[in-house]
């Protein structure tokens, strides 16, 4: 008994320092990046200005994409902490944390701490979720908020049906609605459908409580959505048509992401790695163990991810992040094989030859694929940074897995595939972001108007994002560089953030009406119709 506690008690400890390395380490340390944490900092940050927490705003006029629950605890965070980048970025790092808690709690449930542990750890270390979970987007609260829904489900389904469970079930999908709209209902009660319509248990259709679920859902989400139709009943129309039915069918001016309908395959296979490398080999074994399994939920699991896949796949518009809610029923499957695999220490030679080859091609593709990267993106950008990791630890990762395979220590294989996206995650987080975000923000550009001897001059731009957060007065976002130009050759002190591509034609159209105050090659430019102040002696 005192054993498994601790086991239970070291596994769980070791979650937590993986999780606050993974999703909190240096979360504050780098600019927003555009366009979307800009996007959803301003948005925010025009909320806490205006006290309008009803509707959103964005530079100044209505925004209808998303609700506005998500952008309350931005607000919140600027309001208690100020307008900087780790408050931005905390909610969806919390919500990530949590997700990972979650995942453990039930596979711990279900399986034990081992399985528990291993389903946290993949979900943690995928690259897409690393990803979406450090950054200033809805995305990862909604998934929260989605899991934990279904798992409610699974729980009721588990344990007696018990009434909490159900109603959780309805509370989380509410929350879910808030977060990011009507896919936080029809999703879920789409894939519970689907699930009781395989098993043919229809009885679960009465039991669930139905009338009492929509009015918790009602109530908990409706009540927003109530405000913001009285306060504006464009932005419930939009919002709800536009941003939701039409984009789904459609692809609507404005809203333009048409994407083929394989567009999530690459997506998942790079969004998942290091772990999708290992996907055949779940696949083999959960063939070969689907008469020992319970059913009841590898069935739920292989609903849940396959309906988000398939559900988007099928809309005209497409965003990687729209299936980062299938992630965490992937990590529970991986999970328990992986803690299969790890505590037998032996497996059928056909997947051990297939885990040692995919975690070699990992490690390999961390000495190799960036410096490719690299000479691919420095065509593109003139100033990209080096993206290629030291060679150090990853010659040890290597060495660590070969030594694993010949002491016959199989095990040590996802140890070392987790350790090392672990690496490469503070690695970059620690030692790339910084650059990066030189690319993919406006915050150096911002910071010289703020400082320069720019008071009274009007400041416009192509697209603020950022550069309107970090300003501390009032930006006039135009559509493109002809107004900019327009606006230079005004006889009124101007300032304008451009794109650099943009500066040659400016300076050959108003080249007496031009400075240039600093310019990003391969990014943005600031420029003005009237020189910057010296610098102090």
């Amino acid at each position: 008994m005192k054993s498994s506690l601790s086991a239970r008690f070291a596994s769980l400890l070791t979650l937590i320092i993986i999780c606050y390395c993974i999703f909190f380490y240096r979360l504050g340390d780098y600019p927003l990046w555009d366009p979307d944490e800009g996007r959803s900092g301003e948005i925010a940050k025009e909320m806490l200005s205006s006290g309008n927490w009803v509707t959103l705003t964005h530079e100044g006029n209505p925004y209808y994409d998303k609700p506005a629950p998500y952008f309350w605890l931005l607000a919140l965070g600027f309001r208690l902490s100020g307008l900087h980048e780790f408050p931005a970025r905390f909610p969806s790092a919390l919500a990530a944390a949590l997700t990972v808690a979650v995942i453990y709690l039930w596979a711990s449930l279900s399986g034990g701490s081992g399985r528990g542990f291993w389903a946290g750890m993949v979900l943690a270390t995928s690259m897409e979720f690393v990803f979406l979970g450090r950054i200033a987007r809805v995305d990862m609260v909604f998934t929260f908020f989605f899991s934990a829904a279904l798992l409610s489900f699974l729980g009721w389904q588990r344990y007696s049906q018990g009434k909490v469970w159900i109603r959780l079930f309805y509370l989380f999908m509410a929350l879910a609605v808030l977060a990011k709209g009507p896919v936080g209902l029809v999703l879920p009660l789409f894939i519970v459908a689907i699930t009781i319509g395989l098993r043919k248990r229809w009885v679960l259709l009465r039991e669930m409580d139905l009338l009492r679920g929509t009015v918790i859902v009602v109530l908990v989400a409706g009540l927003w959505y109530l405000l913001a139709a009285i306060r504006d009943p464009a932005y419930i129309w939009t919002f709800l048509w536009d941003h939701n039915v039409a984009r789904y069918f459609t692809t609507e001016p404005g809203v333009k992401h048409p994407e083929p309908v394989y567009y999530f395959l690459p997506v998942l296979t790079g969004g998942y790695l290091p772990w999708s490398l290992f996907l055949p080999s779940l696949v083999y074994d959960f063939w070969m163990r689907r008469k020992e399994q319970d059913c009841e939920e590898a069935l739920f699991l292989l609903v849940w991810a396959v309906a988000i896949f398939a559900f988007f796949s099928f809309s005209r518009n497409k965003l990687p992040g729209y299936i980062l809610p299938l992630f965490p029923p992937l990590a529970l499957l991986m999970g328990g094989f992986l803690h299969r695999f790890h505590e037998a220490g032996a497996a059928p030679k056909g997947i051990r030859l297939w885990l040692l080859a995919a975690s070699s091609f990992w490690l390999l593709s961390l000495l190799f694929v960036f410096p490719l990267s690299e000479l691919f993106l420095s065509q593109r950008f003139s100033r990209f940074p080096s993206l290629s990791p030291p060679l150090l630890p990853v010659a040890l990762f290597i060495v660590l897995l070969v030594a694993g395979w010949i002491l016959g220590q199989v095990k040590w294989t996802p140890w070392v595939v987790g350790l090392s996206s672990l690496w490469l995650v503070m690695w970059f987080y620690g030692a790339k972001a910084s650059e990066i975000s030189e690319l993919r923000s406006s915050h150096s550009l911002a910071r010289v108007v703020n400082q320069d001897a720019a008071k009274g001059a009007r400041v416009v731009a192509v697209r603020g994002e950022s550069f309107s957060f970090y300003l501390s007065r009032q930006v006039e976002v135009v559509s493109g560089p002809d107004v900019v130009e327009r606006r230079l050759q005004e006889s009124v002190p101007t300032v304008a953030l451009v794109k650099e591509k943009h500066l040659r034609k400016l300076e050959l159209n108003s080249p007496s009406r031009l400075f240039v105050w600093k310019s990003i090659p391969s990014a943005d430019a600031l420029v003005a119709n009237f020189p910057p102040s010296p610098p102090p002696d």
